[in-house]
């Protein structure tokens, strides 16, 4: 299991998180906005905050109870709902967000999944995708074994090929490290750990760039319909 509870989760893993949330609170003033996969809601509140209405869906029953409790807001809605069938109207949502989701998805309901996404957004809406860079994580193919709890990784050219099927990818963009993020995992290889540097690192430690997405650790694809 791999969802994010904030107050649980260690200062670098929640950065790399919260910053695909961060990069589109600019893009969804005064839209309504639904979160496909939104775990404890922490991503769809902070969403709350720029959107006209933001609502969270999730299948696991008990995150979407402890979101329910923790994230109140008039504009906020969560409900306990499958990602391969969503129980809303067709064109419904100006922008769609589902991040980190699309790997903890059954290869077979992949396209049930995208084609779900696709129905309830509206025709000039907008769907922001990421999903970890299996490049960047598999240093061997030999000895790789995938997160327990990911039923698909990809590559950025099987990742693309699969969202064209149903979308018009806008932009891909790569998350990647500042450079004082960088050096001080180089010297974390050398045997030089600072932990306060980690204990404090937050979004602004990483950074999305559309130069060599190869090399990032995650993907955002922004999509069109």
């Amino acid at each position: 299991e791999t969802r994010i509870i904030p107050e649980e989760t260690s200062a670098k893993f929640l950065a790399q998180h919260l910053k695909p949330y961060e990069f589109v609170s600019g893009l969804i003033k005064g839209k309504r906005v639904l979160e496909v996969g939104c775990g404890d809601g922490y991503g769809t509140s902070y969403l709350s905050g720029f959107a006209s209405q933001a609502v969270g869906v999730d299948y696991d029953q008990a995150s979407i109870g402890l979101a329910k409790t923790k994230y109140r807001a008039k504009n906020l809605d969560f409900s306990c709902m499958d990602a391969t069938d969503l129980s809303f109207e067709d064109d419904s949502f100006d922008a769609v967000c589902s991040f980190q989701v699309i790997e903890h998805i059954p290869e077979e309901l992949l396209p049930k999944y995208l084609k779900e996404i696709k129905r309830v957004l509206k025709k000039d809406g907008v769907f922001y995708l990421t999903t970890l860079n299996l490049a960047h994580v598999m240093k061997s193919p030999l000895t790789y074994k995938k997160h327990p709890a990911h039923c698909k990784e990809f590559r950025l050219v099987e990742l693309k090929e699969l969202l064209s099927g149903e979308f018009k990818i806008i932009e891909v963009y790569g998350l990647q490290l500042t450079l004082k993020h960088r050096l001080f995992q180089r010297l974390k290889k050398i045997g030089i750990e600072s932990k306060a540097f980690y204990s404090r690192i937050t979004t602004r430690d990483f950074k999305f760039t559309q130069e060599d997405p190869q090399k990032a650790s995650d993907f955002l694809i922004v999509m069109g319909k």
